[in-house]
């Protein structure tokens, strides 16, 4: 074994210390990547499923997969452009009543047990910021026209990223499992078939969680918005808007402390208290991509611990298939309480002379 030096740890250091500065700075670009090869994960059954009715190659495949999704993609687009465009008239008119019966109720004193208090410096200070937050739009960088178009571009790098991994990314497979030696080829081979069910488990439960999540944010909010414009509702357009955020807060509630935890966690076997804690932890640091995948990856990150520690360390294979128990001839005592039959279990057949 090779004597390690210092000059080769500092080297080691720094070689470290780099990688990791350049994953963080071209953090964006890791994380378009991510939500690309998810997507194409998801893609890749209908891939194969038009491979092989059509008789086509891969690339043909791909490539028939790929203008699919992306005309859905640009009808899903349209359609809900067209939809708000009929009903921002409507959503303006109340959203403008809503937001003026708000600064209504900030000029009111505030009456408290032995003093008022008085709003109208709290108001002055929020139309200020209103005021600056309006004229600080800028085509620099930092702006809005800026970030608008630093998420178009990713877009685009989500969209190219997207085909090449539709196309060719059942070579990556074999790509990593040539750069090891034969003697791990079996080995990498069964961990790589385990997280790949269980990133296609959680890739089929979070398809279920957004299915139900939309149809009941859908259903409540055109029942309860028919149900102000019938008359049945009796509240202003302040206490519209706020129902709504309430309801919609409300659901978001549901999914990340009971429909998540039980679904997720029972389907990639994880204390759905382990899940609750992973979800809101990794929203904090890593934001809504994090909270996204943090779930399989801690499911992962037990599969490859549970894999590493019997093959490593307890010596047992990974793997084993299942025991199968040898059939055994029964005791004494079970044969002497089996009841008599009345006719032999072997049976002679006589052939016809």
């Amino acid at each position: 074994m090779k004597n390690w030096t210092a000059t080769h740890l500092i080297l080691g250091f720094l070689i470290t210390l780099t990688v990791v500065a350049l994953l963080v700075i071209t953090g964006a670009l890791w994380r378009s990547l991510l939500v690309a090869g998810l997507v194409a994960y998801l893609l890749n059954p209908a891939v194969n499923w038009v491979a092989k009715r059509g008789a086509f190659n891969r690339r043909i495949a791909a490539t028939i997969v790929y203008i699919t999704f992306l005309l859905l993609l640009l009808s899903l687009i349209y359609f809900s452009g067209a939809f708000l465009f009929d009903q921002i008239p409507h959503w303006s008119e109340e959203l403008t009543a809503a937001s003026t019966a708000l600064l209504d109720w900030l000029k009111q004193p505030l009456y408290l047990p032995g003093f008022v208090i008085e709003p109208e410096f709290l108001y002055s200070y929020l139309e200020q910021s209103a005021s600056n937050a309006l004229s600080g739009i800028s085509l620099s960088s930092d702006s809005l026209l800026g970030g608008l178009t630093n998420n178009l571009l990713w877009s685009l790098v989500i969209l190219v990223s997207l085909y090449y991994f539709l196309r060719d990314g059942v070579l990556i497979k074999p790509m990593l499992i040539n750069l090891l030696p034969q003697a791990h080829h079996e080995e990498v081979d069964e961990v790589w078939t385990g997280l790949n069910e269980i990133w296609g488990i959680f890739l089929r439960v979070q398809l279920l969680i957004f299915a139900v999540l939309g149809v009941l944010i859908i259903i409540s909010n055109v029942l309860i918005i028919w149900l102000y414009r019938q008359g049945w509702l009796p509240l202003s357009p302040i206490g519209l808007v706020l129902f709504l955020l309430v309801v919609y807060a409300a659901i978001q509630q549901v999914d990340n402390l009971w429909l998540r935890p039980q679904y997720m966690g029972q389907a990639l076997k994880l204390h759905s208290g382990v899940v609750i804690v992973t979800l809101i932890a990794s929203l904090i640091f890593t934001g809504v991509l994090g909270a996204l995948i943090s779930v399989p990856a801690l499911a992962s990150a037990k599969f490859l611990a549970l894999h590493f520690y019997k093959r490593w360390m307890a010596d047992q294979p990974p793997f084993a298939p299942p025991i199968e128990l040898p059939l055994e001839t029964p005791s004494p005592a079970l044969a002497q309480n089996q009841p008599e039959l009345p006719f032999p279990l072997t049976l002679e057949y006589q052939k016809d002379s």
